[in-house]
């Protein structure tokens, strides 16, 4: 839903407020995003403490204590985002003049989602832990749409000042905010009101350290790129990247709502059953994943054409594709991704973060000077392949990947083929992409553990 409401609103942004101001207001919310790990890990914290619970009074600590801690933190970091903002947006970033004050003048209610954006965390992450994924999936929604919508509403009835606009995705976020609490009560169930018990802080916070070392590093990694793109270019251009990432992006949801579901059980469960959850997760994501992929890579340039007219899709399309690359290869590693904290090594992955965080900046950077955003693109996916390559290795589940991304690379191979080779007439690249579909199709079967086979299988039976 988030996805089609998207798809409906970027052209409506490009058409009201211009691609300019539609780019600052981008670097806006990628700069909330970093300081939305001010929860200290506490979510993820809260989720795995609350999952192995029984007592309600018990969960009830665990979920106050996690919830007055975030609020704490997310208030320290509205204060660094406001102090950081100012120079950020005024000296770092190619913003036009005339945007430098709307944008400074705009930072409080900038400030302000980030305590909001804390806390979704842990009410996420409690959600999660009681297996209360309509709540948690119906919550998340809205507030997703609410930040997509309210400030279009605005700015078509000619209300495009960018602190309008923030004053809007903060009242959109707390929808699905208010909706959050309301579940909670419910589901948790809440028996008291919140109350920090300091002898839970110190085992969450010492949970939580590492998950915040990842917090903080990972959406650095994920959305500097189009902080070093405004540095080095301009608005425009974060626009341009910024709309096919974010698209590409959905393709994550299969991976995301596997890993979601599994975490809670990955925490209480059996070793013998962990590992066959984990096993049978990377091969069931690559068979249920390549097809989309494939069918992405086909169809990115003209869809996007349509979408958002042939000027943009022409330096967009490049990019979406090249990021769709990372994403068919890290998207079964949501999977072990999730693993590593449910089991109380959250510290794997940060450590791995924190060395790849230099070299990751030098390519980035040489690569937008030399490329442009298709150099960001590039940078982005060899981090992806990166990241998965070396967490499926942590997780003992290399021989996994191997053995089911082996093949389906023909498929994917063949659909960049086409989109490379354009002199291509319209028949042979329609044929050809058939077949690479189809060949995603035979490919996914054969590798898709028995279970899910099975599966198909009784609902196919169901259906006739």
């Amino acid at each position: 839903m988030p996805t089609l409401v998207s798809l409906a609103t970027v052209p409506l942004y490009l058409r009201w407020i211009g691609a300019t101001r539609y780019g600052v207001l981008l670097l806006a919310f990628a700069f909330l995003g970093y300081f939305g790990a001010f929860d200290l890990g506490l979510g993820r914290a809260a989720a795995q403490s609350i999952s192995r619970e029984d007592n309600v009074v018990n969960r009830n600590l665990i979920f106050s204590t996690s919830l007055i801690l975030s609020f704490g933190m997310g208030l320290l970091g509205a204060a660094v985002l406001y102090l950081l903002g100012e120079w950020f947006f005024a000296t770092i970033f190619h913003i036009p003049e005339n945007l430098h004050k709307e944008i400074l003048g705009a930072l409080p209610w900038l400030a302000a989602i980030v305590p909001i954006t804390s806390i979704i965390s842990v009410l996420a992450g409690s959600l999660q832990a009681r297996h209360a994924f309509i709540w948690l999936n119906v919550s998340q929604t809205l507030g997703v749409i609410g930040l997509q919508v309210f400030p279009l509403v605005f700015a078509i009835t000619g209300h495009i000042e960018m602190s309008t606009l923030l004053a809007a995705a903060l009242l959109g976020r707390l929808l699905g905010v208010a909706l959050m609490f309301a579940a909670i009560a419910k589901e948790l169930p809440l028996c008291r009101w919140p109350a920090i018990h300091l002898p839970m802080v110190s085992p969450l916070l010492r949970f939580g350290g590492w998950v915040t070392v990842s917090g903080l590093v990972t959406p650095l990694l994920s959305i500097i790129d189009r902080f070093i793109i405004a540095a080095q270019m301009n608005a425009i251009a974060v626009t341009d990247y910024v709309i096919p990432y974010n698209l590409t992006q959905r393709f994550n949801f299969l991976p995301s709502a596997l890993s979601t579901t599994l975490f809670p059980r990955f925490a209480s469960a059996e070793k013998d059953e962990v590992s066959r959850w984990l096993h049978e997760g990377v091969s069931a994501l690559f068979a249920l994943q390549t097809p989309f992929i494939v069918l992405g890579i086909l169809g990115m340039h003209p869809a996007m054409v349509l979408w958002i007219g042939p000027n943009i899709a022409s330096n967009a399309s490049p990019v979406a594709i090249i990021i769709l690359l990372g994403i068919w290869i890290n998207g079964p590693n949501y999977v072990p991704h999730n693993l590593l904290p449910a089991i109380g090594r959250p510290d794997i992955m940060a450590r791995f973060y924190l060395a790849e965080l230099l070299p990751f900046l030098g390519i980035l950077w040489e690569l937008v000077e030399r490329m442009g955003i298709l150099g960001a693109a590039i940078a982005c996916a060899l981090r992806s392949v990166a990241d998965a390559v070396f967490c499926y290795w942590a997780t003992h589940s290399l021989q996994t990947f191997l053995r089911s991304i082996a093949p389906t690379v023909p498929s994917v191979g063949l659909a960049c083929w086409i989109q490379v080779y354009q002199p291509l007439n319209i028949f042979y690249s329609i044929l050809i992409g058939f077949i690479a579909f189809t060949l995603s199709i035979l490919s996914s079967w054969w590798i898709s553990p028995s279970s899910l086979k099975t599966k198909i299988a009784f609902s196919r039976k169901l259906a006739q």
